[in-house]
Parts: C-alpha cells; sequence; structure tokens
C-alpha cells in the first residue's frame, strides 16, 4: 500500500485518484477524516482508504505504516494555514510552528523510510524554490542553482525539506524523488480565493468573477490537477530514475489576464475583471525535460487544461 501524506488535500485527492485508476492501494493521512469526496467515489473504502493522525508523531506513524504494511509514501502533507492572509501574515503567526510541521514532519517520513527499507519516497516540493534573492532563477530548471535567500514561507521550507531528503537518500542508499509542483488548478481545488479558480468557477456557474484585486500581470506556473497525479504515478512507480529532482507543470507562465482570456474563449459569455497592471511581471518558463526524456509525458496547456476543468465541473468527466 501507497501512504500519501496531506492525502485529504487537493493535491493527495488527485494523486490518490491516477493511483487507483492504475489498480494501485492508497491510505491517504490527513490530521482530520474527510467526507468521501466525488474524485475518489468509484474507490472509496477499497483501492483508497483514509487515516487520522499527525506526522510530528512518530510513534504514530511507524505504527500505521506497520499496521497497513505501507510499502512507500508520497509526502505532500503542508500545514496552508500558515498562509493564510499571505507570507508575511503565516511567518508572524509562528515559525516554529511552521519548521515543526514541515521540517519535522518531513524527518519522520524519512526515518520511516528507513526503518522499512521503503522502495521509494516522492517528496511533493514547490516551483517557488527558483525564487529568491538577489534575483529568481532566469531558467527554472532542475540542474539550476538556487538563489541564496529567499524570505518565503513554501520556499524555505520546501528547500530545506529536499536537502533533508537528499540526506537521507545518500545516508541510507534510499530512492527518493522531489517534485517541484506549479500552480495547481483543476479538480477538487480547495483554495477558496485563488484566482484560476475562481475565474473558471465563476464562469461554469454564470456568475461574474471580481478579481480587480489580482494584478492582471500577475502570474502563475501553471499545472493541470490531474497531470500531477499522473506524472506523480510516473516518477513514484518507475522501477527507477535517472535524476533526483524533477519539475511538474506545464511549462507556460500566464498572466491571470491571459488566463482570464482563455476561459472566455472557451465560455465567451464569462465575466472576468482582473485588476490593473504592476509593470513589474517577467516570464520564466518551467523546463519539463526530464519528463519527457525518462517518460514521454506531456502535461496538458493551459488551454486544454482549463477545458478539461470545465469538463470536469460540468460533467464530471475526469
Amino acid at each position: 500500500m501507497i501512504l500519501i501524506t496531506g492525502g485529504g488535500g487537493f493535491l493527495g485527492l488527485n494523486m490518490a485518484r491516477c493511483m487507483a485508476d492504475r489498480g494501485k492501494r492508497v491510505l491517504l493521512l490527513q490530521r482530520h477524516e474527510i467526507q468521501p469526496p466525488s474524485l475518489l467515489a468509484p474507490y472509496w473504502g477499497n483501492e483508497v482508504q483514509q487515516a487520522t493522525g499527525n506526522i510530528l508523531d512518530l510513534p504514530f506513524l511507524l505504527g500505521l505504516v506497520k499496521h497497513y504494511a505501507i510499502e512507500s509514501i508520497i509526502h505532500g502533507a503542508f500545514d496552508a494555514s500558515m498562509l493564510l492572509g499571505g507570507p508575511k501574515a503565516g511567518i508572524k503567526r509562528g515559525v516554529h510552528q511552521l519548521v515543526q510541521v514541515q521540517i519535522q514532519g518531513c524527518t519522520n517520513v524519512l526515518e520511516a523510510a528507513r526503518l522499512f527499507d521503503f522502495r521509494r519516497v516522492t517528496f511533493i516540493s514547490s516551483v517557488d524554490v527558483y525564487r529568491g534573492s538577489p534575483q529568481d532563477c532566469g531558467e527554472w530548471r532542475e540542474d539550476a542553482f538556487l538563489p541564496p535567500v529567499s524570505y518565503s514561507p513554501v520556499c524555505n521550507t520546501k528547500k530545506a525539506s529536499e536537502q533533508l531528503c537528499f540526506l537521507y537518500a545518500k545516508a541510507y542508499d534510499l530512492s527518493i524523488a522531489s517534485l517541484r509542483v506549479g500552480r495547481v488548478y483543476g479538480p477538487q481545488a480547495s483554495h477558496a480565493h485563488e484566482p484560476i479558480k475562481t475565474m473558471t468557477e465563476s464562469a461554469v456557474a454564470g456568475r461574474p468573477a471580481d478579481l480587480s484585486h489580482v494584478p492582471g500581470d500577475s502570474r502563475g506556473h501553471t499545472v493541470y490537477a490531474k497531470d500531477v497525479g499522473e506524472m506523480t504515478c510516473l516518477i513514484h512507480l518507475a522501477g527507477s530514475l535517472k535524476h533526483a529532482i524533477y519539475n511538474v507543470a506545464d511549462g507556460g507562465d500566464p498572466t491571470m489576464r491571459e488566463v482570464a482570456h482563455v476561459v472566455k474563449e472557451i465560455i465567451p459569455e464569462a465575466e472576468i475583471r482582473v485588476g490593473p497592471d504592476t509593470g513589474q511581471s517577467a516570464y520564466s518558463g518551467v523546463t519539463m525535460d526530464r519528463m519527457k526524456d525518462q517518460f514521454g509525458y506531456t502535461p496538458l496547456d493551459l488551454k486544454e487544461g482549463i477545458k478539461a476543468y470545465i469538463d470536469w465541473l460540468r460533467e464530471g468527466k475526469y
């Protein structure tokens, strides 16, 4: 069985669906019990099961691994509540809590992998690691030298956790992959104020989307949720891996004004309002060469992804 930490979240549900579609058994671990989501209805209680608990409790985690005969882990748990109100607000609420959840939680997962000799650990990182001071990476590719300084809760903790993963992999001969995931949109999207979710779901519902607080030239390295699930499956289930790091995105970096234009291309009557441009946005695409080279996988582009999202909202087609 495959354990997915943070399995009840947006990404975890899509990963579980793609695993279950392949006939794999998965256990979703989150702090609170969730109701069966529509995305997993065909598999709930069979291929997909859930457990509740805290990854900061190492004895609990080890007991869970033993009880369910876990053979590998996809570690996606992240305390998103720390980001409510923006990164600065999240930091002010408590760096100690943030570090405990993200860093100690990752260490516990790696300890479980060491003690039970897991086949693979897949760590869900973020393309945010390419951001920082004195400037962002010019090209977001996996072999880039990352900026020496950053001030983002996501970037700081993901970079630190990646390094822990690489240390454990080397010290204990573990197979560990870090997936640097882009800005995800699609089925079971849970971030209430995420612009792409708001645009798309409002258009389908026939209501206007007022995003005047979102600069039109703000960008996001997009990726459709099902593609994240599929790419995670390919990497996690592979017999061997050529690399320790894989980008998981669609390669684009659209502005929110461009996203709105795509939504209105598909649903012409959509009413979407974005804010004025700031003039400070710069393009930086995410390279997807490693996924294409090893797995031959090409994710949906933005228009294809938005169309698939709309099909899911209207017809439940995944």
